[in-house]
C-alpha cells in the first residue's frame, strides 16, 4: 500500500475531502538544499484535494484540520502508470509502422499522433468508466486529531 500523509479540509457524512501537498522523492533527500530539483520542487509544490469515503467511520468524530493518511494498492498504482504512459507509447510506435508503411515518411508522423490521440481517448474513456469503482480509489487508512500533531 502506498500512503500519503494529508490534512482534512471538509468533511461530509459519507467522506472527508484530504489536502495533500504534491511533492517529488526531494522532501526526504540530504541533497536537497543544494540541488537544484530541490529548489523547483519548493516553489512548485501545490496542494490538490482528494474525497476519500469513510468506509462506516463516524464522521461526527472527525475534525477540520485532523491529520488523515490515505493509501492505494501498489497494484492499482502500477496498473494505472502502465495504462496512462505504456498505451499512448505502444500505441504511437504501432500506429506509426503502420503509416509508414502505407505512405512511407509523412504516414508514419500521421500515424504517430493518430495513434497518440486515440490511445489518449481510449485513457480517458478507461478512466471515466471506473471513476466510480472503490478498487482505484484512496482509502483513509487512520486518523489523527489536530492536538496530537
Amino acid at each position: 500500500m502506498i500512503e500519503e500523509r494529508g490534512r482534512i479540509v471538509a468533511v461530509e457524512a459519507d467522506a472527508v475531502w484530504v489536502e495533500t501537498i504534491q511533492r517529488s522523492g526531494c522532501h526526504g533527500c540530504a541533497a536537497k538544499p543544494g540541488c537544484g530539483t530541490g529548489l523547483l520542487e519548493d516553489y512548485w509544490a501545490r496542494a490538490s484535494r482528494i474525497r476519500v469515503a469513510l468506509d462506516g467511520r463516524d464522521p461526527g468524530r472527525i475534525s477540520l484540520d485532523d491529520s488523515a493518511v490515505i493509501g492505494i494498492a501498489e497494484k492499482t498504482l502500477a496498473g494505472g502508470a502502465l495504462l496512462v504512459y505504456l498505451l499512448p507509447l505502444i500505441s504511437l510506435l504501432l500506429a506509426a509502422l503502420a503509416g509508414e508503411r502505407l505512405a512511407g515518411e509523412t504516414g508514419a508522423i500521421a500515424g504517430a499522433v493518430l495513434g497518440l490521440i486515440a490511445s489518449a481517448v481510449l485513457v480517458r474513456l478507461y478512466s471515466r468508466r471506473h471513476a466510480a469503482n472503490p478498487a482505484f480509489a484512496p482509502q483513509l487508512l487512520h486518523i489523527e486529531p489536530a492536538s496530537r500533531h
